[in-house]
């Protein structure tokens, strides 16, 4: 057809041309169809017209259709052009030089600072990432990759069409939801230039700036930007890793061109679900069988791939498949040596648990949903890593440079250690576990007890040997530090009991007819000290007088204080009523020192806990506050209690089981008003010393990673604790006094004052063969009339629901009191009160007035 009659073919389609109709005739359908045949027949070219006919129909319908639908299609475009262009994140304005720097600046690090102003420094213990060069990337690296995750890496320009298509449909069907199927430049645009935010909208941004990124750089420049920024799961330290050098040391052990083709396939297929495919846990442990099959079947899918590709011969795919990852990881990773591990390390725990819950709010996910849903806490505290090394924060700690370097400088070259031990010598070890050896640890922290600002800790002796942080993480017996916690503190509040109260330290048993067997616990050093004064008992640590008080304060819901003092204690050591065991007192309860130092330092605060704290302000790199420390407080005693529980620990630097430095107390305690408390739990597998004063309290740990005693006999107890806990108080005043509360003392509240009241009944006149003694009291102590030394009352506070056997005869007797005067109650012969003082003086003579619970404290 020429170009004229398509012209005027098209004009007719779309014109209305008035011709004479030559209509059929006919009246009926019968004369009509007759006319129509002898028409046909009068035609010279009758198939020619059928076919002209025929053809001019077809024609137009064609025409017509094709300009219908390419008009709808032109209109089509404009409008997904158009929601196109709309959807599109100002994210893709950036420059040319801005998206380059953006692509190989791989983190922009969490700065850290002190307290103090000085910086220390970036946080990037958690996060080991290591860049490499495209020549030194092998090939069974890149193959496994490419065809993996991109096969079409080396023909398409950035984005393949099908999977923008896809996500077109799902945008309509699903209303904001997009699906995978990125190249790989689209996913280093999306780690890189943009966020993990799952929607069509950042879908639209991400493939823009793809098309961009494969105009800016080579095809190699890409692959080598992917490989240094993606994330590999974890390495055998249990620390996050970036980067295929950092993935090769982290996972195998080796550089990146050692690996071999089994290595590099698992490896290669890691980035599509890091942390599903880790063979670590976050400890640096070997995950179970079925979570390491995970990684093992993504392996054998790559080679599969290659071998389809046609990458890899069958021989070298049998070789591959048949090669025992795991049998040939590595079991640890040399981390680049950091002058501040354990707080770098303790800072990036702590902010990841504050941003995490940060985060959750702005997706509208509640604190009470994260902390009560696994998965949910585990995506966002997943989500909260990531932004700590990616998002440019601002850190300010409570941590002051110089109490923190004193710390340090104290522990690595003044503190006195035992020696080595095997973990085979633990008092729990089983004939199965393979020994190794273990230094002997320490653990302290300094905390201000108004703000309960962090001030300074001791992680542990080497990060090298044990990253276990023994100051926060490691939670261990508490032994005699519970006895002012869990029953002299709760007596005294009750008004139970005064620091003068008389009580009896006197074996006893306890029958369990469940088990058969009988709870008979001891002092230290095997013997009984008579009647004592609340003040020496727990001055010089006894188990039996403290016991049997307890058998009386257990009654009235001591653990409404343990938990207010976020103590925690288990059920298991309570029964169905409540009521703690009888082996409470003597610390079978498990906590960390930073726990210790938090319930005792509310003694310092005149019965107020003040929760510690570590980070003081986040700041994002607009100079936004994103986060800030809110001081909570908790009242947990009456301030009558914290200063008579005062006066009473600080008799334990004097006569007590910290006596050991009695000379240097008596030396300071003019300018730094101390009052502390020791213990050790079960076969001296544990000490602890916990002192405070009127601005900070300092306490300290000592033991192994595992249940080893440290000594195996009394005559072997150095009290090292002590002496370590006297040099880095020491040298902290010596560092900064003001910060260690120099010339600040404890002052008397109204609530207490001296009264005279009879010790062992607890009433106020008509003392009978009880002795009238003079003494501090709180104002709510309960003094009421007795019958006598026989009343419940009098009998209940010495233990008479443990030894049902006690009378009033054994409430008579000579009395150690206060600073070691000695009283009668009853009538007692001259020689038998010299007999008991000398008995008293022999014992602490021998023993050292040590503070060990019991031998037997499992019940």
């Amino acid at each position: 057809m020429s170009k004229k009659n398509f012209i005027n073919r098209l004009k007719q389609l779309f014109s209305r041309q008035d011709k004479p109709k030559n209509k059929v005739q006919g009246d009926s359908f019968k004369a009509r169809a007759n006319n129509i045949s002898r028409r046909f027949k009068e035609t010279k070219h009758p198939y020619r017209f059928l076919f002209n006919t025929t053809y001019d129909t077809i024609w137009n319908v064609l025409l017509f259709t094709i300009l219908s639908l390419s008009l709808i299609g032109i209109l089509l475009f404009s409008i997904g052009l158009g929601y196109f262009a709309a959807l599109v994140n100002d994210d893709v304005n950036y420059t040319n030089e801005e998206i380059e720097t953006k692509l190989r600046d791989v983190t922009e690090s969490t700065n850290v600072s002190f307290a103090s102003g000085e910086n220390l420094g970036t946080l990037k213990s958690d996060l080991i990432r290591e860049s490499i060069k495209y020549e030194d990337i092998p090939e069974n690296v890149i193959h496994a990759l490419i065809v993996t995750e991109d096969e079409n890496f080396y023909e398409h320009n950035g984005v393949v069409p099908k999977a923008f298509i896809r996500a077109s449909l799902q945008e309509v069907v699903s209303s904001g939801e997009g699906t995978g199927g990125s190249t790989l430049t689209q996913q280093l645009v999306k780690n890189q230039l943009l966020t993990n935010d799952p929607t069509f909208q950042r879908k639209a941004s991400e493939l823009l700036l793809a098309f961009k990124v494969e105009d800016l750089l080579s095809k190699e420049e890409i692959l080598t930007s992917y490989l240094n920024a993606v994330s590999f799961g974890r390495n055998a330290n249990g620390q996050n890793i970036a980067g295929i050098k950092s993935a090769a040391k982290g996972v195998f052990g080796k550089e990146v061109k050692d690996l071999n083709l089994a290595e590099a396939s698992f490896l290669a297929g890691m980035p599509q679900n890091p942390y599903a495919y880790t063979p670590f846990n976050v400890d640096g442990s070997l995950k179970s069988e079925d979570e390491l099959s995970l990684g093992k079947k993504r392996q054998e899918y790559v080679l599969s791939r290659l071998l389809t590709e046609g990458n890899i011969t069958e021989e070298e795919y049998d070789e591959a498949m048949n090669y025992d990852l795991y049998d040939n990881m590595t079991s640890s990773v040399e981390v680049p040596n950091q002058k501040y591990p354990f707080l770098t390390e303790e800072i990036e725990r702590r902010a990841v648990g504050v941003l995490k819950y940060i985060l959750a709010e702005e997706d509208g996910v509640s604190r009470e949903d994260l902390n009560v849903t696994p998965l949910l806490n585990e995506e966002y505290t997943q989500k909260a890593n990531d932004a700590l090394r990616n998002n440019g924060y601002q850190i300010e700690t409570t941590i002051d440079k110089n109490i923190y370097d004193t710390m340090q400088d104290v522990k690595n070259n003044q503190f006195s250690y035992y020696g080595d031990r095997s973990s085979l010598d633990a008092i729990d070890a089983s004939y199965s576990d393979e020994g190794e050896m273990q230094k002997h640890e320490v653990g302290a922290m300094l905390k201000n007890n108004k703000t309960g600002a962090i001030l300074g800790f001791i992680g542990g002796r080497d990060f090298k040997s044990s990253e276990n942080n023994h100051a926060t993480q490691t939670s261990r017996m508490s032994g005699s530090t519970m006895k002012p916690l869990a029953v002299y503190g709760p007596g005294i509040d009750k008004g139970l009991i005064a620091p003068d109260t008389v009580i009896l330290d006197k074996q006893f048993s306890i029958y369990n007819p469940q088990s058969g067997t009988s709870y008979s616990p001891q002092n230290y050093d095997r013997k009984d000290f008579g009647l004592l004064s609340v003040k020496n008992a727990l001055a010089n640590s006894y188990n039996l007088s403290t016991l049997r008080l307890w058998a009386e304060v257990r009654k009235h819901n001591p653990r409404e204080y343990l938990d207010n003092l976020g103590l925690n204690m288990p059920d298991s050591l309570f029964d169905q009523d409540g009521i703690g065991i009888p082996s409470l007192p003597l610390g079978v309860n498990n906590m960390t020192v930073e726990e210790g130092v938090n319930a005792f330092s509310s003694f310092g605060n005149n019965g107020v806990m003040t929760d510690s704290y570590m980070i003081e302000k986040i700041t994002d790199p607009t100079g936004k506050v994103i986060y800030e420390h809110e001081q909570k407080e908790k009242e947990v005693w009456n301030d009558s209690t914290a200063y008579l529980m005062t006066d009473i620990l600080k008799e334990v630097f004097k006569t007590g089981s910290a006596y050991h430095i009695k000379d240097y107390y008596n030396s300071i305690s003019s300018t730094y008003d101390w009052a502390t408390k020791t213990g050790t739990s079960e076969q001296f597998v544990d000490s602890w010393m916990i002192a405070y004063n009127p601005e900070v309290t300092l306490g300290m740990w000592m033991g192994y990673d595992s249940n080893i005693p440290q000594v195996y006999g009394t005559e072997n107890d150095d009290h090292i604790t002590i002496y370590n806990w006297q040099s880095l108080s020491s040298a902290l005043q010596n560092a900064d006094s003001e910060t260690m509360g120099a010339g600040q003392m404890f002052s008397q509240p109204s609530s207490v004052s001296k009264e005279s009241f009879c010790g062992m009944l607890m009433q106020k006149g008509n003392c009978g063969e009880d002795k009238e003694i003079s003494g501090l009291v709180a104002n709510n102590t309960q003094f009421s009339n007795k019958s006598g030394l026989d009343d419940n009352d009098v009998l209940n506070r010495n233990g008479k629901d443990f030894d049902t056997g006690l009378s009033a005869n054994d409430l008579r007797g000579v009395v150690r009191g206060s600073g070691d005067d000695y009283y009668r109650i009853g009538s007692t012969p001259k020689k038998v009160v010299k007999s008991i003082k000398d008995k008293i003086e022999e014992s602490k003579s021998n023993s050292n007035s040590s503070d060990s619970e019991s031998n037997d404290s499992s019940q």
